[in-house]
């Protein structure tokens, strides 16, 4: 594994903004360094969804958990996890086999790292549980309603105990994602022969089911292998795994079956078939889209491309409409999509991209000609005019802006802790953030430079400010520039490396992304949130994990998607070991 920092570099939080307005607060807090267990159940149906309150969790992602065995065979932890809303309302969607279908605004994922995917976060609480049955109860009553030959293949409709039987398996075995024992097909069995017709039946069942943890929660639980201490995820766990893994949503009918079959022989799919069943996934036409929705929302919480929804901005200085906002996004989304899926392109790649994908709109934003009326099209960079690669887009640059000014700090701060994995520690206690403006003219570097210079300061600022000062050339709003109140901007920056290493020292965002896709620390910090945001948390000994995977992906030479794929090679997509 490349050298990750062993602690928090200095004592930098986040930079007030540069305009005297106290700064966003970074996205999220980071996973707990813990078994990494989700909220768990014991699985009974009659009950409600486990009660919990998420526990305190650090700023930064944890440090890895060495790997003490040489074949990187360590798995982590058994977990139960709830899906995402994300998740949560694709699987929903799926299930009826309807887009249209009434989603309730019932969980509230804290945000952990930037995700949404913190097993230990995820819990259900008493008001969710009950807006989750009043939810369940009229979907159900809709459902049978108005989409009973879709959600079944089950034809009959008679009361007799043989067509009890065949909706509650069929249904129950898209609903639970695995097949439905016999012990908790009589429980279902007995709600639904309790009614006085099919319908009323199948809207008790399927709200029922639409409630039950098995339904609401990911089982990674597994059965023991001959007292091994080492527990193998059955063949519906691994393909719900695979699943969500890389479409965001439950698995599809080809999936399913190739479980049964699995199952039924009493075997596990093979690595062979985990391989087959992710390329189609990613390549089949009908989950492909998915797979791209999927891959971006890695993109955006590690990335941090999120905060471009939510950063405010000075509306005097510039109107920033949400409509190109949503351009913005959408650019770095196309470019993601056309580096990984259709190039099969490298993190790399996309940071020294020398063409983006722009409309009318975001044309006149960066002053770039080439693109007209509202759909985006492709264009080549002209060296001058805007850098190429990711980090110049207005997604990163106006996320990571303050209000009026550009941020070095929270610029950099961002190559520091997402890209290169090196934590940094909060300021003290009494130190005002907040930047003055200087009595004369002056750029947003030279504001920052001055209002950082006391030593206290300058021994923290010097690991985020003398990278951030590198996109100096835009404001804000992700606009080129080549002069601010009058005065040339400086590019010139510093990586400051941790005192075993040696600074690099550049020139604007084309050196920089150039250093960062040549980086080793950038390729495993890149794998390390990637297993963070696949497995929804960290374990001890989770470096064989990010070991293996790396390993994987170095034979690909770590394109987007082998980075992708190696995770379901790693022993923890298949193999738990008991949490303590």
């Amino acid at each position: 594994m490349a050298l990750l920092l062993a602690g928090p570099l200095g004592c930098l939080g986040n930079l007030g903004n540069t305009d005297g307005t106290p700064s966003e607060t970074s996205s999220g807090s980071g996973s707990g360094s813990g078994s990494g267990t989700g909220s768990s159940s014991s699985g009974g149906d009659a009950g409600g969804p486990p009660i919990g309150d998420p526990p305190e969790v650090p700023p930064e992602i944890p440090e890895v958990s060495e790997c003490e065995v040489a074949d990187k065979s360590t798995p982590g932890p058994r977990v139960v996890r709830r899906l995402t809303v994300d998740q949560f309302e694709a699987t929903v969607r799926d299930l009826f086999k309807d887009q249209s279908v009434a989603l309730p605004s019932i969980f509230n994922d804290p945000q952990v790292l930037g995700f949404s995917a913190d097993a230990n976060a995820l819990v259900i609480r008493d008001l969710t549980a009950q807006q989750i049955m009043d939810w369940a109860e009229t979907t159900a009553d809709w459902a049978v309603t108005n989409k009973l030959s879709s959600i079944t293949t089950t034809t009959c409709r008679t009361l007799d105990a043989s067509c009890r039987t065949e909706f509650i398996r069929d249904f129950g075995r898209r609903a639970f994602r695995d097949k439905l024992t016999d012990e908790r097909v009589a429980s279902y069995d007995a709600l639904f022969g309790a009614e006085a017709s099919f319908e009323d039946g199948a809207k008790v069942v399927v709200g029922a089911m639409l409630q039950s943890p098995y339904f609401l929660y990911r089982h990674e639980i597994g059965t023991e292998a001959s007292g091994s201490g080492v527990y193998e995820l059955t063949p519906h766990e691994i393909a719900s795994n695979l699943s969500y893994l890389l479409t965001g949503t439950m698995p599809d009918e080809a999936l399913l079956q190739a479980a049964d079959a699995a199952a039924a022989q009493g075997a596990n799919l093979t690595s062979e078939q985990i391989a087959q069943h992710a390329l189609r996934l990613l390549e089949d036409s009908a989950t492909r889209p998915l797979a791209e929705k999927e891959m971006m929302r890695f993109m955006r919480g590690w990335l941090q491309l999120n905060r471009l929804v939510t950063a405010v901005k000075d509306n005097t200085v510039f109107d920033l409409t949400d409509a190109l906002r949503k351009d913005m996004m959408a650019e770095t989304q196309a470019l993601v999509v056309d580096t990984a899926f259709n190039q099969n392109g490298t993190f790399a790649n996309l940071l020294q991209a020398d063409y983006t994908f722009i409309n009318a709109s975001l044309g006149s934003h960066y002053g770039i000609n080439g693109a007209g009326g509202t759909e985006l099209t492709k264009v080549t960079l002209t060296p001058g005019q805007r850098d190429g690669g990711i980090l110049a887009h207005g997604s990163f640059l106006t996320g990571h802006g303050s209000a009026k000014l550009s941020s070095p700090t929270q610029r950099g701060k961002m190559v520091r802790t997402r890209l290169l994995c090196q934590p940094l520690e909060p300021p003290p206690p009494g130190v005002d953030p907040n930047v003055k403006p200087l009595e004369t003219p002056a750029t947003t570097r030279e504001m920052v430079e001055q209002h950082t210079k006391a030593e206290y300061c300058a021994g923290c600022h010097k690991y985020t400010d003398k990278i951030g000062v590198g996109f100096e050339h835009y404001d804000t709003f992700g606009r080129w520039r080549n002069d601010e109140n009058g005065i040339p901007v400086d590019v010139t920056g510093t990586v400051v490396e941790p005192p075993t290493g040696e600074d690099y020292n550049f020139s604007g965002v084309t050196e920089l992304a150039d250093y960062l896709a040549a980086s080793e620390d950038v390729k495993a910090c890149m794998v390390r949130y990637w297993s963070y945001y696949a497995f929804g948390g960290t374990w001890e000994q989770d470096g064989c994990t990010y070991e293996k995977v790396q390993e994987e992906a170095a034979t690909e030479d770590f394109r987007l998607k082998s980075v992708w794929l190696a995770l379901t090679r790693a022993p923890h997509f298949t193999r738990r070991v008991q949490g303590p």
